[in-house]
């Protein structure tokens, strides 16, 4: 995953002089972002251009690199392009596209980790996990790799203020855009976190705000965070766990209750910010978990919430029942 450890640098004032940044070698970055991190030093807002939170602009990890410029050894033996170059935005290019190349072999493999599901009878070959983990920490580096050049190439050439940006930074904008699109998609696969995916969005947009993507996204994040009474109901029992995923999305990890003892496990989905929520419950029936409940009353999520007993038949509550005692 891209860790978005970097931060663009602010638009130049419109009649000053334009000035390229100090970036720095990614050896003398990396050595900074150490010291930094020691000191305790914390990110500085930059008006005009926007920084991803828990960062130090680059040009003032460039300034820590200065210090830092005596630190021995190779930190990222990586070829480096001239930055701002043809060659630079040829590997740019290139990355992405074998990136994508990559996320789409793990897609077929099943993806990375994602939200708790209830354990399968059968696990899956370990060579067909060694291969997708593999895969995964390829994806990983190569993904930190191209976030890292992709910020470097962007402030080489700042925008300026008030003037419209040339076709390569917005094509350059856009690649940036998507990657926060892929971290955003991963919060939500992984744990459902729709609040955290939607911040992230709101940041992007703060930087390219004429993405209709973007606010596509966004839009759907804040839909997905609570569960309506109408897309509730498209969970029923006998459902698999991974059909109600499909219709109502993974539910956030920490939403998550199962009781070993007897076979159960509830997904809650919060339907507003007061904490009430909606759950779905689970059973093991003929060796797979199925849904046995659908209760949009349930009570608000608490960590001593006791699981309902299996029904003997499928029980569906409307989504105007009362709330449970």
């Amino acid at each position: 995953m891209w860790r978005r450890s970097e931060t663009l640098t602010p638009a130049v004032p419109a009649g000053s002089q334009k000035r390229r940044p100090a970036t720095g070698s990614p050896r003398r970055l990396a050595a900074a972002a150490l010291l930094a991190a020691a000191i305790g030093l914390t990110h500085i807002q930059l008006p005009g251009w926007p920084f991803l939170a828990g960062s130090l602009p680059l040009a003032g990890l460039a300034a820590l690199a200065a210090a830092a410029g005596g630190c021995g050894g190779s930190l990222e033996p990586e070829r480096q392009a001239t930055v701002g170059s043809e060659a630079e935005w040829a590997w740019l290019l290139d990355a992405k596209r074998v990136l994508d190349g990559k996320r789409g072999e793990l897609a077929a493999l099943g993806g990375p980790a994602a939200v708790p599901s209830p354990p399968a009878d059968t696990a899956p070959p370990a060579a067909a996990t060694a291969a997708r983990d593999r895969l995964a920490r390829e994806i990983d580096v190569l993904a930190q790799q191209l976030g890292r050049r992709l910020i470097a190439y962007i402030n080489a050439s700042p925008p300026v203020e008030g003037e419209p940006l040339s076709a390569r930074q917005l094509a350059a904008l856009r690649m940036k855009s998507d990657e926060e699109i892929v971290v955003a998609h991963e919060f939500i696969a992984r744990a459902g976190d729709y609040r955290r995916a939607g911040e992230i969005y709101e940041a992007a947009l703060a930087a390219d705000p004429e993405n209709p993507r973007l606010r596509e996204e966004l839009a759907h994040a804040r839909e997905a965070r609570y569960m309506s009474a109408e897309r509730f109901t498209r969970a029923t029992p006998g459902m698999t766990a991974e059909q109600v995923k499909a219709v109502l999305g993974a539910p956030n990890a920490h939403d998550v209750r199962s009781d070993p003892g007897r076979g159960v496990v509830g997904w809650f989905y919060p339907k507003d910010a007061s904490g009430a929520a909606a759950a779905v419950w689970f059973a093991r029936r003929d060796g797979t978990l199925t849904v046995y409940l659908c209760d949009w009353s349930s009570l608000p999520v608490a960590p001593a919430l006791a699981a309902p007993g299996p029904a003997p038949g499928p029980e569906k509550k409307p989504p105007d029942a009362a709330p449970s005692p």
